[in-house]
């Protein structure tokens, strides 16, 4: 099958390069960088005005999976807007003459900001407070005009950790485990947090691709599906890694907030099953260890 990835050099747009080439796919990233784990890559920055134009020389995929973005951290409201905005909106201009069968966009749990019930479902009120969750729901809502061309699937994903990773709340935990120094956690280790390994994430796109669901446009939360804390987190991960760190709750408060996605709508309409916490700190000790 022919699919195009953007942001194919971003951690997940690799992982997913790596994962659908090894399964047969033609994968073609978009991207201003070649991107080593696809097939074939095609020069583009898609913030360009003639983006667009490029696009439509191009052959046309069966799938394309969108999952360039600025992720969240520090940056000017046009960053954002650029990146996650006008990318789309480029993206979009340039299928329209030959449009795929069906788009995945890799959002983000974000646009929910800060819930007053928690798990969150695709009902919640959307839009987010920081620039990063209000662009990606503006991409969103870009899409769901392109559904009379393709059916359009938006993603709505929570933190993700992973080998290669860098960013996430369990990527550091397993650096600091990694090394056997004390792990604090803030608020006594009592915060709701939310996190899937990177393979859950691609079980569910290839759910997508191989059996979208039968609407035009949809969109789904996922997650682990379950009430975490991160010292529920931290001591999983410690016993996977075998790590000698002690694990100390702290007093001290946080700005983050209790948060995790009721997943019911994809266990329905995409068969998503998320690994169990053990089994998730297990495949990615196993990825550490390599």
């Amino acid at each position: 099958m022919n699919i195009w990835i953007t942001g194919c050099n971003g951690f997940p747009g690799t992982r997913l390069a790596q994962h659908l080439v090894a399964n047969q796919h033609d994968v073609t990233a978009l991207s201003p960088q070649d991107c080593a784990a696809a097939s074939q890559s095609v020069a583009i920055d898609l913030t360009a005005n003639d983006s667009p134009r490029v696009i439509e020389k191009l052959a046309p995929p069966e799938v394309v999976i969108h999952a360039y973005s600025k992720e969240p951290g520090p940056g000017e409201l046009l960053d954002f807007v650029n990146a996650n905005v006008h990318t789309t909106s480029n993206l979009v201009e340039g299928l329209t003459q030959q449009p795929p069968r069906l788009i995945i966009y890799t959002s983000t749990l974000g646009v929910y900001g800060r819930p007053s019930v928690i798990p969150v479902d695709e009902a919640a009120p959307a839009g987010g407070t920081v620039p990063y969750g209000a662009t990606k729901r503006w991409a969103e809502q870009l899409l769901e005009t392109f559904q009379r061309y393709s059916r359009i699937i938006v993603l709505r994903l929570p933190a993700l950790y992973g080998a290669d990773q860098q960013e996430s709340f369990i990527d550091s935990l397993a650096r600091t485990a990694q090394r056997d120094e004390p792990i604090e956690l803030l608020a006594r280790g009592e915060l709701v947090r939310d996190a899937l390994h990177i393979s859950d994430v691609l079980r569910a796109i290839d759910n997508c691709i191989s059996q979208p669901p039968a609407e035009r446009f949809t969109i789904l939360n996922l997650g682990c599906g379950k009430r975490i804390t991160t010292m529920e987190y931290a001591r999983a991960l410690v016993e996977a890694l075998g790590s000698k760190s002690d694990i100390i709750p702290v007093d001290r408060v946080t700005s983050d907030f209790d948060f995790y996605a009721d997943i019911s709508a994809a266990r329905q309409q995409i068969a998503f099953t998320p690994m169990s916490l053990a089994e998730s700190m297990k495949v990615y000790a196993d990825e550490l260890r390599k």
